[in-house]
């Protein structure tokens, strides 16, 4: 890849990585066809393999969010580096705008 990263590839990564699900969807399978209980009731205190399943299931989900969370930031990011230089040129015309108008009330005053 060259120095210059166009625009409308790293949308398409963010994109990709934003709906690539596919790895959860397999780990919630493999979960799913996880036995719990043993030689206890399932869901019990002493069932170690429930308490592992839903610990995994609360990792894998943590994870994605997580991931999600990094997305949005970096959303956020590109969208303020968007914005940031139509509201450089917004507040600089208004400051000219400022000071013309205060050269000419202290013209009208002398």
């Amino acid at each position: 890849m060259n120095d210059k990263v166009e625009l409308s590839w790293l949308l398409q990564q963010i994109a990709a990585l934003q709906s690539d699900t596919e790895y959860l969807k397999e780990g919630f399978t493999h979960l799913a066809q996880m036995s719990v209980g043993g030689k206890t009731a399932p869901y019990e205190p002493e069932d170690v393999a429930g308490k592992a399943k839903a610990e995994a299931l609360r990792d894998i989900v943590r994870g994605r969010e997580t991931t999600n969370q990094q997305l949005l930031r970096l959303y956020e990011k590109m969208y303020d580096d968007c914005v940031q230089p139509n509201r450089r040129q917004a507040d600089a015309a208004f400051h000219a705008e400022l000071a013309k108008h205060l050269r000419e009330v202290e013209a009208a005053e002398i």
